[in-house]
């Protein structure tokens, strides 16, 4: 399924709202501080797209991201699903809950990599690092994803999730999520 021209239309208009992110000659003062917070982007509905590349750079995939996320009051925590729509039809749903911790660290489960992931904070960025099973791989033998939400302005996000085994990059998701509604 190509990407829409009406999306790339969208993320060609932010131009104006990155504006003050860019760096310019003479500029005196810092640039507006952003800094993702899980429990408030992923509050309602986000739709964006990505790529997935080999190891050596080359495209392979293409995908339409949603989420979806809601607060749970009961238990403290948001939930938020994640689907991915690949160009050849595949879906693949992410089930997440996620809660805020201490000094900026988080506490995370997803349904098929179970519980027990630290999020945290690298400056600005929110970072996750975890092992999801990817077919019969499980346990040590699970892809370990390093994952990055990087905020672009209020209403976007840029992540990249890099996938490794042993060390040895498998490949890597470069995505956009923004703001729906």
């Amino acid at each position: 399924m190509p990407l829409s021209i009406e999306f790339l239309d969208r993320i060609a208009n932010t131009a104006a709202e990155l504006e003050p992110l860019l760096p310019r000659a003479g500029r005196t003062s810092a640039p507006r501080a952003l800094v993702f917070q899980p429990e408030a982007f992923f509050l309602g509905r986000t739709e964006g797209a990505g790529v997935v590349r080999d190891p050596f750079g080359r495209v392979v995939r293409r995908c339409r991201i949603t989420t979806v996320g809601s607060l749970d009051a009961a238990h403290g925590v948001i939930r938020l699903e994640e689907m991915f729509t690949y160009e050849d039809g595949e879906v693949d749903t992410w089930r997440w809950a996620m809660s805020p911790s201490r000094d900026g660290r988080y506490v995370a489960a997803e349904i098929k990599a179970g519980a027990g992931i630290a999020g945290e904070r690298h400056g600005a960025d929110y970072v996750l690092s975890f092992r999801r099973p990817y077919g019969p791989a499980r346990g040590l033998l699970a892809p370990r994803f390093e994952t990055r939400f990087t905020m672009l302005s209020q209403e976007i996000v840029l992540k990249r999730a890099r996938v490794h085994l042993f060390g040895l990059p498998l490949g890597e998701l470069t995505a956009v999520h923004r703001r729906a509604g």
